[in-house]
């Protein structure tokens, strides 16, 4: 996955990235890498999950983001590599939910989903 991705700018390292916004280079090399070799993931979760409580505020808003830029980037570019892709749309997805309990892409579709059958019950 390319850097300019996870840090939202272009010609940004990831280590640029990381020093801006206060986030601990481990957790960011190992974030990076996780959503790169999403059957690394694995054995990147420690790193991950462990790095993820010592972060800012702001640096916990900006891993978010580098999470969503992810997904957006994978449902817009899921043509080049299928499988490689959709792997790392998962990887986003997951860590997502298990950093901050919940997947906000994946939620307002549901909360959509859920709107309609009810305004089709109020038709009727």
């Amino acid at each position: 996955m390319n850097e300019d991705i996870i840090s939202g700018q272009k010609g940004t390292g990831l280590d640029e990235w990381a020093k801006k916004m206060k986030i601990d280079p481990l957790f960011a090399g190992s974030l990076a890498e996780a959503i790169d070799e999403p059957d690394e993931t694995p054995y990147l979760l420690n790193a991950i999950t462990d790095g993820f409580p010592g972060l800012g505020k702001n640096a916990k808003k900006e891993v978010r983001n580098a999470l969503l830029r992810v997904q957006i980037f994978c449902s817009i570019h899921g043509n080049t590599d299928p499988i490689k892709i959709s792997k790392q749309l998962f990887i986003a997805q997951t860590v997502e939910r298990l950093l901050f309990g919940s997947n906000i892409l994946m939620t307002e579709g549901m909360e959509e989903e859920e709107e309609e059958p009810r305004k089709s019950k109020t038709k009727k």
